[in-house]
């Protein structure tokens, strides 16, 4: 149907999902536009459901569903939350996301283009306390701060958005259920920091046929707590984005090649042992006293991290890495939806 279904998967989110409701519950210029509230409980142990429900009985613009998923899990939670969604168009909120108030009006301009399979936006920071210093430089990291140049731009060669406010055609999500798609990535999984799974999603998407774009002109604010702005968590955060590197490569690798970038660079690039030697000859090329303990709070020290979560990962992951290119390219020949 056509229409916008918003997504929240909520994990313990009493202290949050009120005020991102609130935000929800102050859209404007949505005159003919059919949407709802799908919030996925993800197994929470505190009043996420009855918050929820007291906040939006206060102005129920539209239908607020809220549905359980025991499994915990942020990939669990979604494909609850897809599976419960009626409408053509599923915007994914985190539930700390304050959605500005032409939200869903903007959302449903930009889906008029059947080309677009996924958009991204910006998000904004809003802190509970100031940022350290550290973070200026690493925002990206938390969902935070533009990407791209541009009012509303296609992406679809780097095809790279945050997780947090992607919208994407529901039809891209039914093709994959229909064909049983594995994604080689999670989500988080309760308070496990993991990476990757909205990454692959750009991906998966560009490879059955769409167009991605990047907004700056979508916005969100980003509440972030003191306690998710540490130096461990980004540390954490870093690990997770070097393990996914593993599987987003091959995406990235077929990408080139149905665009006309067929090497033998490419093609080395699809054996493990190429990138676990080519990952260690880089890091040693930069940081040749990389035995030397890095810095706290220092770049060198991210880079390190990444570097060696891909080799560790790679290493342990080498045959499905290599399986990988068959599976990937088996999908994109055989249902690419937009021939």
């Amino acid at each position: 149907m056509k229409g916008i279904s918003v997504i929240i998967a909520c994990f313990n989110s009493e202290k949050v999902i009120g005020i991102t409701l609130k935000h929800l519950q102050a859209q404007t210029n949505t005159e003919g536009i059919d949407w709802e509230i799908i919030l996925v409980n993800n197994n929470s142990s505190d009043r996420t459901a009855e918050v929820a429900k007291e906040i939006w009985d206060q102005k129920p613009l539209v239908p607020l569903k809220i549905v359980l998923e025991e499994n915990v899990g942020e990939a669990h939670a979604r494909q609850t939350g897809i599976k419960a969604a009626q409408y053509e168009i599923l915007s994914i909120v985190d539930d700390d996301n304050w959605v500005s108030d032409n939200w869903i009006h903007t959302v449903n301009s930009y889906f008029e283009n059947p080309k677009i399979g996924l958009i991204g936006c910006e998000g904004i920071g809003e802190f509970e306390q100031t940022p350290p210093a550290w973070f200026e430089e690493n925002k990206n990291a938390f969902a935070i701060g533009s990407l791209y140049d541009g009012d509303f731009v296609d992406i679809t060669d780097h095809a790279l958005v945050p997780g947090a406010g992607l919208c994407v055609r529901k039809k891209v999500y039914e093709k994959l259920f229909e064909i049983n798609w594995k994604p080689f990535l999670q989500g988080r999984v309760g308070n496990k920091q993991s990476a990757g799974a909205d990454s692959e999603m750009c991906y998966i998407t560009r490879l059955l046929g769409y167009r991605i774009y990047y907004s700056n002109q979508l916005k969100f604010k980003h509440f972030t707590a003191s306690h998710r702005i540490t130096w461990d968590r980004l540390k954490r955060m870093t690990e997770g984005f070097g393990e996914a590197d593993v599987f987003t490569l091959p995406y990235k690798i077929l990408y080139a090649e149905q665009t006309g970038n067929k090497s033998l660079l490419n093609n080395l690039r699809k054996y493990w042992w190429f990138n676990f030697i080519g990952k260690k000859l880089s890091l040693w090329s930069k940081d040749p006293f990389q035995f030397i303990q890095a810095q706290e709070y220092s770049q060198k020290q991210l880079i390190r991290i990444r570097n060696n979560a891909f080799c560790k990962a790679i290493w342990e992951e080498s045959v499905r890495f290599e399986k990988s290119f068959a599976y990937l390219q088996k999908i994109a020949e055989n249902n690419t939806l937009n021939k």
